[in-house]
C-alpha cells in the first residue's frame, strides 16, 4: 500500500510488520516499541510515526518495524533481534543505522551485540540494559490482566510506566477503559503481547554491553521508572563509544513529550562522520 507521499505499509517477506516513509538509499530502521497487536501502524500510531520520520527524510528512507505476529513461547530478545538481522540483510544488502525505544531499544541492544554486520550507527530511547524492578512488576500486572482478556486494564496498568504524574495517569487510564476497544480492536493473537513482555521482564544484558561497538547515543528522561537513570548511567558506561544525554523533568515518554529536541539530537548524531 502506497500513497503520494512514498508511505508504505504491509508485512515484508518473513512477516514483519512495517511502514515506511521517504525514498532516499540510506536507511533508518526504528524498531517498534511494546506492541499488543502485531501488525502494521494504522490511526494515531502512524501518525506518530509520519511526524517523527520526516525530519529525516531529506536523506532517509525511515522505516519502523514491528514483531512478526503469533510468536511461539519463550521467543526472547535474542530471537528477535535474529529476525531483524535477516530482514537487514535480505532487504538492504547492508548495515543501515538503528533506532529503538523502550522494548525496540532492548532489542536492539542484541542486534547490535549479536549481529554487529547489520548496524551502522545505533539510538536507544528510553531504554537500559534491563527493566527496573517496579517496572517488572507492572508489566507483571499488565499480563496478569491481558490472560484474563480485561485488555482495557492491562493496557491502562501500561501507562502507569509512561506517564510520571499521577493526574496524567489517571486521566489517560479512564479515556483508555473507556475506548479501549476502539484503540485495539480485535486482538487475534494474544500470545504476541505475553512472549513479548516476558522477553521485557527477563532481559539483562549487563555483561554484554561492552560487545557493541557500533557508535551510540543513549537518550532517556531522569524520572523514568521503567528504565532508571542509574541503569541508563550504566548501559552508557559499558557501551565503548556511547553519548548519553540525560533529560531532566522527564519520564519514559521522552520521545513524544519532548519530540522536538529528542529529534534535533539523533539528526546530530546521524551527521557525524
Amino acid at each position: 500500500m502506497k500513497d503520494k507521499d512514498w508511505i508504505e505499509k504491509g508485512f515484508l517477506e518473513d512477516g514483519l510488520p512495517y511502514v515506511r516513509i521517504g525514498n532516499k538509499p540510506k536507511i533508518l530502521l526504528n524498531i517498534e516499541a511494546l506492541s499488543f497487536k502485531h501488525e502494521p501502524p494504522s490511526g494515531f500510531e502512524l501518525g506518530q510515526f509520519k511526524k517523527a520520520a520526516k525530519k529525516f527524510t531529506s536523506e532517509y528512507t525511515v522505516y519502523l518495524v514491528g514483531r512478526k505476529p503469533n510468536l511461539p513461547e519463550n521467543y526472547l530478545m535474542d530471537k528477535m533481534a535474529n529476525d531483524y538481522a535477516q530482514m537487514i540483510r535480505r532487504e538492504f544488502k547492508g548495515p543501515v543505522d538503528v533506532m529503538g525505544v523502550s522494548t525496540g531499544g532492548q532489542i536492539a541492544h542484541y542486534l547490535a551485540a549479536d549481529h554487529p554486520d547489520t548496524v551502522k550507527k545505533l539510538v536507544l530511547i528510553s531504554t537500559a540494559y534491563r527493566l527496573s524492578k517496579e517496572g517488572v512488576e507492572i508489566e507483571r500486572r499488565a499480563a496478569e490482566f491481558f490472560k484474563q482478556e480485561k485488555y482495557g486494564k492491562s493496557l491502562a496498568t501500561i501507562t502507569e510506566l509512561i506517564f510520571r504524574k499521577k493526574f496524567w495517569r489517571k486521566i489517560t487510564s479512564f479515556f483508555i477503559r473507556l475506548f479501549f476497544r476502539r484503540m485495539l480492536g480485535e486482538i487475534k493473537y494474544p500470545n504476541d503481547f505475553l512472549v513479548e513482555i516476558q522477553a521485557d521482564r527477563e532481559m539483562n544484558f549487563l555483561n554484554r554491553l561492552h560487545e557493541i561497538k557500533a557508535p551510540t547515543l543513549i537518550l532517556s528522561g531522569e524520572d523514568d521508572i521503567g528504565y532508571t537513570a542509574e541503569d541508563v548511567r550504566i548501559t552508557a558506561d559499558c557501551i565503548p563509544n556511547s553519548e548519553l544525554i540525560l533529560y531532566e523533568g522527564y519520564g519514559h515518554n521522552l520521545f513524544n513529550a519532548n519530540r522536538k529536541k529528542v529529534l534535533k539530537e539523533i539528526w546530530k548524531f546521524l551527521q557525524k562522520e
